[in-house]
C-alpha cells in the first residue's frame, strides 16, 4: 500500500500588532431558520432575505434566486419598474444581481461599502455553517443544489472561486448536511487512515468543496452590478418607519442581516462575533484543515479562524484571541505544545439551535 503523501506544512509567522492582522466580524444568526419571505407593508412589496449566520456566502446564489422568483411572481400583477436592495454584503449583491436580469432598475441602499461589510471579512469555505433551517428542509435542498451550481460555474472566471480539499479531524457537520439533503452535489468524505501532514498522527477525512475567497467576489460582483446600471447610496436607516418612507421604489428586497434585529424589531435575531488572524499568502498551500477552527489559503491571507461568541455584537479583534487561534492551528501540526482548546473556539455543540442567548446589544 503506497503511503499517504505529506502536505506542506503551512507557515505560522504571525504578529498580532501588524495592520490587519487580527480582524472581526459579526455573523446575523436567526433562531429557528434564516427569513426568506414577502410581505406588504404600507404599500410597499418587502421581500426578506436575511439571518444566515455563518453561511451567507455559501447560500447567497440560491437565496438570490428565491428572491428574482418571488419578485418576478409580484410583476406579473404589479407594473414596477424599479426595486430598493437593502444592504450591500453578499446577500443584497447576488439579489441584485438576480434582479438586473429580469429588467428592473436595481438601486442598492446601505451604510456600508461592500468592503466594509461582514462578508467581506468570511473566511471563504462553501459550507453551510452556522444556519438554523427549522421546516425549511425542501427549500433549503433547492438553494443549496442553485448556490453549489453557481459557484462552480464561475470556477475561472475571475470571481474567486476554486475548487479544494478540505481535511478534517472527524466528520464535518458543515458538509454532512449537504450530503444529507443533496446526495451527489458533492462526494462523500474519503476516510484516511492518518491526515497527510508533518505533526499528525491521528484519522480523519478529506472532502471536496470550494473556496470562494471574498475580498475578490465580492470586488467583482461589485464591478459587475456598476457596469450593469446598479447604483449605490450610502445611507443608514433608522427605522421600519423610516425605511418605508424614505425609499421611493415600491419594492424593496430586505438584506440587511443582523440589521433587521433592529429595523424589523426581529427577535429572533442573535449576534454571533467570530475573529479571524490573517497570516500571510502562502500560494503553495492548496488545502483547507479544519479542527476546533479551521485554515483556508486565500490569494491575500491565509486565515486562521473558528471562534463563537454568542450575544457579541461589536467588530474590535482581540489580539490575545487571534494569537491563540494561531497557536491552536499550530499545535495541531507538531509546530507548538497542544493546549486545551479555549472556551472561545467553535463548533457550536452538535450544531445545536442557540436557545435563551444574551440579549443583545444594539
Amino acid at each position: 500500500m503506497p503511503a499517504t503523501p505529506t502536505l506542506v506544512t503551512p507557515d505560522f509567522t504571525f504578529d498580532p500588532d501588524t495592520p490587519g492582522a487580527c480582524i472581526a466580524g459579526v455573523r446575523p444568526y436567526r433562531n429557528s431558520s434564516y427569513r426568506l419571505d414577502a410581505e406588504t407593508i404600507a404599500g410597499k412589496f418587502v421581500v426578506h432575505n436575511y439571518g444566515h449566520g455563518g453561511a451567507g456566502i455559501t447560500l447567497s446564489w440560491g437565496c438570490a434566486a428565491k428572491v428574482r422568483d418571488i419578485v418576478a411572481r409580484h410583476l406579473t400583477v404589479a407594473n414596477d419598474k424599479a426595486v430598493a436592495v437593502l444592504g450591500a454584503g453578499v446577500m443584497g449583491m447576488t439579489a441584485a444581481s438576480q434582479l438586473t436580469d429580469l429588467g428592473l432598475k436595481v438601486t442598492i441602499y446601505s451604510d456600508r461599502s461592500p468592503a466594509e461589510t461582514t462578508s467581506f471579512k468570511a473566511g471563504g469555505q462553501w459550507a453551510v455553517s452556522v444556519v438554523e433551517f427549522q421546516g425549511k428542509e425542501a427549500e433549503l435542498k433547492g438553494i443549496i443544489k442553485t448556490a453549489f451550481t453557481t459557484f462552480e460555474e464561475s470556477i475561472g472566471k475571475g470571481f474567486g472561486v476554486s475548487r479544494q480539499p478540505n481535511y478534517t479531524a472527524t466528520r464535518s457537520h458543515n458538509l454532512e448536511i449537504v450530503l444529507q439533503l443533496v446526495p451527489g452535489l458533492i462526494p462523500p468524505p474519503v476516510p484516511l487512515p492518518r491526515m497527510p501532514f508533518e505533526g499528525h498522527a491521528r484519522a480523519g477525512f478529506e472532502y471536496q468543496t470550494l473556496l470562494i475567497e471574498p475580498p475578490i467576489f465580492l470586488s467583482k460582483l461589485e464591478a459587475d452590478l456598476r457596469a450593469r446600471g446598479v447604483t449605490f447610496v450610502r445611507k443608514k436607516f433608522a427605522s421600519r418607519s423610516d425605511v418605508l418612507n424614505s425609499v421611493a421604489q415600491k419594492m424593496i428586497i430586505n438584506c440587511t442581516g443582523l440589521g433587521a434585529m433592529m429595523l424589523w424589531s426581529d427577535t429572533k435575531m442573535v449576534p454571533i462575533k467570530g475573529q479571524l488572524a490573517m497570516l500571510p499568502a502562502q500560494p503553495d498551500l492548496q488545502y483547507l484543515y479544519g479542527q476546533d477552527g479551521y485554515l483556508f489559503p486565500r490569494a491575500d491571507h491565509v486565515v486562521i479562524g473558528g471562534t463563537f461568541e454568542v450575544g457579541v455584537n461589536d467588530e474590535i479583534p482581540n489580539r490575545s484571541v487571534c494569537q491563540d487561534l494561531v497557536r491552536h492551528i499550530k499545535s495541531q501540526f507538531g509546530q507548538a505544545p497542544i493546549k486545551p482548546v479555549p472556551d472561545i473556539h467553535i463548533h457550536h455543540p452538535d450544531h445545536a439551535p442557540i436557545v435563551n442567548p444574551p440579549i443583545p446589544e444594539v
